[in-house]
């Protein structure tokens, strides 16, 4: 068998122009569809062939010219194609989830740090009273130092 009758072999199994996968015309420009075989050999099994070439004894031949193929060819053509980009599919989803459990760590990291702020915050409050109070009871003794003791001795700055 010569390499050209192997390339247009392959080329009438892939159908227009080395499609891959299900097809969807002949080389002839016929749409294809989808028959059973009725031969002992294949008995019940589907096939794609040009609806345009309808001598059914040349139609598992695959040497009129018009395509033919086996069901179970393209879908396993089809599975073969996708597997790839599922692979590449399944990279980016566990990027994504690396990033998704990346920012969830940065989250509780964040929420760990306002409650730490929170607590600060109450204490920096509680200081603020105490010195407040502090603050009211020094003015309540300098006032009664200064103003309170009507008839002791009064503070006198020099002799």
């Amino acid at each position: 068998m010569s390499s050209s009758s192997v390339t247009s072999r392959v080329a009438r199994e892939r159908g227009v122009a080395g499609e891959r996968g299900v097809p969807s015309k002949c080389l002839c420009g016929s749409e294809v569809t989808i028959f059973v075989s009725k031969t002992q050999e294949n008995q019940g099994r589907p096939f794609f062939r040009c609806v345009r070439n309808r001598d059914v004894n040349t139609w598992t031949t695959k040497r009129d010219g018009h395509l033919f193929k086996w069901v179970e060819d393209p879908v396993f053509e089809e599975v073969e194609d996708a597997l790839p980009r599922l692979a590449i599919v399944a990279n980016e989803i566990s990027k994504v989830k690396a990033e998704t459990n990346e920012m969830l760590n940065q989250i509780q990291e964040l929420k760990e740090e306002a409650i730490a702020r929170k607590k600060e915050l109450v204490k920096c409050k509680e200081w603020l009273y105490v010195c407040f109070l502090l603050l009211c009871v020094i003015t309540i003794v300098v006032a009664y130092v200064m103003f309170g003791q009507g008839n002791q001795k009064k503070l006198s700055i020099g002799y």
